[in-house]
């Protein structure tokens, strides 16, 4: 047994221990696995059809659904086995919330989607459109370091200012045309943007960037609007009712505020319109 010892590397003295593994479990290894929740079938399945039908619960309120509907269980499940059940067994994880509007109508995302079907032909023929503001808050960042058991205290300004209004268009490459204004977005100020910087982007189709998408605001139902598009013959389609997870210009929003966060929060409040335009640029 030393000489097998031996001869592999290990201590003469780990031999009979590996043999004496394989007899019990089969296997020279014999390290301890994470034991299962043992949870009856039913419970099981109440606890699945339960994440469906309220999938934003706390564990507390499924214990007290469990006592209520299987009396059986006098003590219930703890929490801890609760998170094992839901981590291990119906390999669920808890992450942020995405909210969708209960007002959308599925059929209406069915229908844009089949007009879209009907022009595109690829990716580089998209061209999405939108508004959104900033102030010097949204550059502010959320996070800091210090000691542990600690707050972390940072003075900043607590003034807003004044919002930045923002009209872009993007396509699969990034941001493509885009301004800035102090006042809000009228139909008359749209238009008169989307001339100047978003039409000289534009192609007929099916050439790239022909395919311009946008929500269905009131400042965009207007028929200069689509005058504007036929004479430069690409398609304008507009997104169904209360669906801002239908225009990837919305991500591209979120990264320009982490931007804005990381590389300028001490100089976006002061300077947001030259800023913007660097940021729209990188």
């Amino acid at each position: 047994m030393r000489a097998c010892g031996t001869h592999f590397g290990y201590l003469g003295s780990l031999c009979p221990m590996l043999v004496r593994a394989v007899q019990v479990y089969g296997s020279w290894d014999c390290r301890r696995t994470r034991e299962e929740a043992q949870v009856r079938p039913e419970l099981l399945q109440f606890i699945s059809d339960y994440v469906k039908e309220h999938p934003t619960f706390y564990v507390e309120e499924l214990q007290a659904e469990l006592r209520n509907r299987f009396a059986q269980l006098r003590t219930g499940l703890s929490a801890s086995t609760l998170l094992r059940v839901l981590r291990f067994e119906l390999k669920l994880s808890r992450k942020v919330l995405e909210c969708r509007a209960r007002e959308a109508a599925p059929l209406e995302v069915e229908a844009f989607r089949s007009k879209l079907r009907c022009w595109y032909r690829y990716p580089e023929q998209l061209l999405f459109l939108d508004e959104t503001s900033k102030n010097g808050l949204d550059a502010m960042r959320r996070y800091a370091w210090s000691s542990r058991g600690t707050c972390t205290v940072v003075r900043v300004p607590f003034s807003r200012g004044n919002r930045v209004y923002i009209l872009a268009a993007c396509g699969v490459r990034g941001f493509v045309g885009w301004t800035t204004t102090r006042a809000t977005f009228p139909t008359f100020t749209f238009h008169r943007a989307f001339i100047r910087h978003v039409v000289p982007h534009l192609n007929p189709w099916p050439l790239p960037r022909s395919i311009v998408i946008l929500d269905n605001a009131r400042i965009h139902m207007y028929k200069e609007l689509e005058e504007a598009m036929h004479a430069c013959g690409a398609v304008l389609l507009f997104l169904p009712p209360y669906c801002p997870q239908c225009n990837p210009i919305e991500v591209l929003f979120g990264q320009l505020k982490r931007w804005l966060a990381r590389h300028a929060n001490l100089t976006f409040p002061l300077y947001r319109e030259k800023v913007l335009e660097v940021a729209v640029r990188a």
